[in-house]
């Protein structure tokens, strides 16, 4: 598993397993077969694409977009969690600050 324990600036896909304990600053995109576990912090939006995994135990600051793969909650949401398909579980002590969006996901 890959560890990232710096500041990475600009938007990132995240093709293998990944554990975040530094800052990432732009759009997150964890890619199909992925695991990213989310200790740190991200500055912009999280997009969890079909059959990923997260599990975020940090903070994200933006909004995080699951569009088919699994979410697990633990940590804080300073944005909308938007559920477009896969399972999300937000833990009790997790916090999300704005909006919790279920809508249909675009693709057929």
């Amino acid at each position: 598993m890959w560890t990232i324990r710096d500041k990475v600036e600009g938007g990132l896909t995240l093709d293998k397993d990944t554990r975040l304990h530094g800052m990432i600053v732009g759009k997150t995109v964890v890619a199909s077969g992925v695991l990213l576990e989310l200790h740190g912090m991200v500055v912009g939006d999280v997009v969890l694409q079909p059959g990923s995994r997260v599990r975020l135990y940090g903070m994200v600051n933006g909004d995080v977009t699951n569009q088919g793969g699994s979410l697990e909650v633990f940590g804080i949401i300073n944005g909308n969690l938007v559920r477009e398909g896969g399972d999300t579980i937000v833990h009790s002590k997790a916090i999300v600050r704005g909006k919790d969006i279920q809508r249909q996901s675009e693709d057929p």
